[in-house]
Formats: structure tokens, C-alpha cells, sequence
């Protein structure tokens, strides 16, 4: 621990600091989430959800995976592509297939259990410094403190300082110093809360935050800041998507391959420009069965907005298509994961083509 946090916040001070989080958590804090308890592989599944996702997105998503696996046992069943079902419309699909993996090292290298140690729990995919203190730490099983964007938002308002690479170290050691001994559970709970509550991005509620008066920004004002929030440039992107039926009324979906996006999903057939789509057209010999209009939409990423242009073809014989045969389905067996633009070119054509 560094002399500048350490004498900046020496024990009684440290202690009141302490004591005013947790009585604020108290009466406060979000004591009643679903994953709440010493469940390791509960709390595994929800931290990973909650990477890049807020608590309200996560909790339908949660209580279904949960239902559907309700334990290692359970998850070591299933393949990838049932995770990706149940998982389809979370976003950032990579954590699916980390828990797919993660599973699997389970098996091998952990005898079937979850790793109880915090280093080994490091090592499993997908997660990091603040997910393995998070499950390390909400399990009983060591005292960890976090840094993630809520907390690292509410610590360095609290120093006043510039959040960068070069402060994160300071951050780290805060956040560690303040933890509570013998509550380190609700503390960093208590951590998330007041960022996500209380210290919030724009117009934060200083005056209810429980350490303002220890707050060297109280009471916050954007002007501190010296520079501007970086906005995230929205990219604008077209995208074709071929929407093949069979004269049964089945749909042909394959395992999407576009720019490492919706990986380990299904979806009609994507192409980056109307010459690729019409190039794998002709490749399986089905481009005398495309119909002329085009169909469009646009479906936004955090990063990208996309407009989906869609032509239909509609296979009347199947004697001379180049097509996987197994690769045809009707909309009651899909049983794997479909990204949300998929439900759209879906619910367009039943609304266009009165399909049942």
C-alpha cells in the first residue's frame, strides 16, 4: 500500500469511511438480486453476464439460464449451441462460449468442480481481475475488492483524480484499502450500488452519497473534468442477407461467419455486399430462384448501425441446389441460438408473405 493512500486515509478515518458505506448499503443497497448468496456457480453465470450488461438487461436472462441450468451438473450437458440459445439477444456472444468453455476446464482440470482459489479462477476464460475478486469474494471464499466501471467511476471523483492507465494502480489500491474485514461481500455490492445509484455518470446525487463529506469532489461538477467524455463514433455499415425457404415452408440458416460478430450463432446466409450474396448464389446454383425486391432495416450494435437489406429466395425444387440438407428448419425446431436481426427478417416476412 502506497504512503499517499495510507496517510490520506489513515485508520479512524478509513474506518468511518467504512462504516458510512455499509450503513448506506443497508438501507439502500440492492440486497434482493437474484444471484444474491454463496452459490459459486450462480455467482459465476451472473458476473459474467453483468461484463458489459446492466443489472435490469441481465436479470430475465439470468432467471432463465438459471431454470434451464440450474448447476455444474446440469451445464456439463449442454452443448454450445444450447448455451447460445439461451443467451440469444444478451449480446457479446463471447461470453456464452466462455462459460461453454470454462465448462469443459471444469471438467478436465477442476474434477467437476468450481476452483475455489482465486488465482485459478483468474485463469478460466473470460475473466478478469474484477470478475474473479467479484466471485472470489461474493462466495466466501477470500476478500477481494473491485475496480469495475461503476466503482472506478465513484473512487476517482472521491481522489478527484483523472481516470487514465496512470491512476488505475491507485485505484486498485483505494479500493482494496477501504474494503471492509469482516464485510467484504456487502462492501463491494455496496461499491456498485453507490456508483450505479448514487455516483452516476451524468448528474450525480451528491448530497445522498454516504462519504461526500470525505469526497474531494463534493459537490461533483462536471467542470472539474478537463477534458470532454470521448464519444463513441457510431459506424453505419450495409449488410445482405439471402432469406432461403424450401416449398415446405423451411427456412435455411447456417453458423454466421461476419467479422467475428454473433459468433457461434444461426442465421440466414450474411454477406458484407450484394456481389458476394449474389456470387454464393450462383455457387450453389439457386440464383434463378431469387425474387427482384429487397427488403431493408436497420439493427443497431453498441458500435455499429447496421441496414440490413434482404432478398428472398424461395427454392421450388431441391434436385439441383448445392444446399446441406441439414440445414433446413421450420420456425418450432430451432433449438439454437439466433441473433436478434434474424427475429426481424423472421417477423418481416411473416408480416409480407402471411407465413404461419
Amino acid at each position: 500500500m502506497s504512503f499517499e493512500i495510507k496517510s490520506s486515509y489513515p485508520s479512524k478515518k478509513k474506518s468511518l469511511i467504512r462504516k458510512n458505506i455499509l450503513d448506506w448499503y443497508d438501507i439502500n443497497g440492492r440486497s434482493d438480486l437474484p444471484w444474491k448468496g454463496q452459490d459459486i456457480y450462480k455467482i459465476w453465470i451472473s458476473e459474467v453476464m453483468l461484463q458489459q450488461t446492466q443489472v435490469q438487461s441481465v436479470i430475465p436472462y439470468y432467471k432463465m439460464f438459471i431454470d434451464r441450468y440450474p448447476n455444474l451438473e446440469s451445464l456439463f450437458k449442454a452443448s454450445l449451441n444450447d448455451v447460445m440459445k439461451i443467451w440469444s439477444g444478451l449480446g457479446f456472444y463471447r461470453r456464452a462460449e466462455n462459460i461453454y468453455k470454462t465448462s469443459i476446464i471444469i471438467q478436465e482440470e477442476f474434477d467437476g468442480e468450481f476452483p475455489k482459489n482465486y488465482n485459478d479462477i483468474l485463469s478460466l476464460p473470460g475473466i478478469g481481475r474484477t470478475t474473479a475478486s467479484a466471485i472470489t469474494t461474493f462466495s466466501g471464499n477470500g476478500r477481494y475488492s473491485i475496480l469495475d466501471g461503476n466503482v472506478k467511476r465513484f473512487l476517482s471523483r472521491f481522489l478527484s483524480a483523472e481516470v487514465d492507465n496512470s491512476e488505475l494502480n491507485s485505484l486498485w489500491e483505494l479500493s482494496q484499502y477501504l474494503l471492509s474485514d469482516t464485510r467484504p461481500s456487502d462492501f463491494i455490492q455496496a461499491y456498485m450500488d453507490i456508483g450505479s445509484l448514487v455516483c452516476k455518470k451524468s448528474k450525480p446525487l451528491c448530497y445522498e452519497c454516504p462519504v461526500n463529506k470525505q469526497c474531494n469532489s463534493y459537490p461533483y461538477q462536471p467542470s472539474n473534468i478537463s477534458s470532454k467524455p470521448r464519444k463513441i463514433k457510431i459506424k453505419e455499415k450495409n449488410i445482405w442477407s439471402l432469406v432461403v425457404i424450401n416449398n415446405k415452408g423451411q427456412f435455411y440458416l447456417e453458423k454466421i461467419s461476419y467479422d467475428n460478430l454473433w459468433k457461434g450463432l444461426y442465421s440466414s446466409p450474411v454477406f458484407h455486399n450484394q456481389s458476394d450474396l449474389m456470387g454464393w448464389t450462383e455457387s450453389h446454383k439457386i440464383k434463378a430462384y431469387m425474387e427482384s425486391n429487397t427488403w431493408k432495416f436497420t439493427h443497431k450494435l453498441s458500435h455499429i448501425k447496421f441496414t440490413f437489406n434482404i432478398i428472398l429466395c424461395n427454392i421450388k425444387y431441391h434436385k439441383k441446389v448445392s444446399l446441406s440438407d441439414d440445414n433446413w428448419y421450420n420456425l418450432s425446431d430451432i433449438d439454437f441460438g439466433i441473433p436478434k436481426y434474424q427475429d426481424k427478417i423472421f417477423n418481416q416476412y411473416k408480416s409480407i408473405y402471411d407465413y404461419n
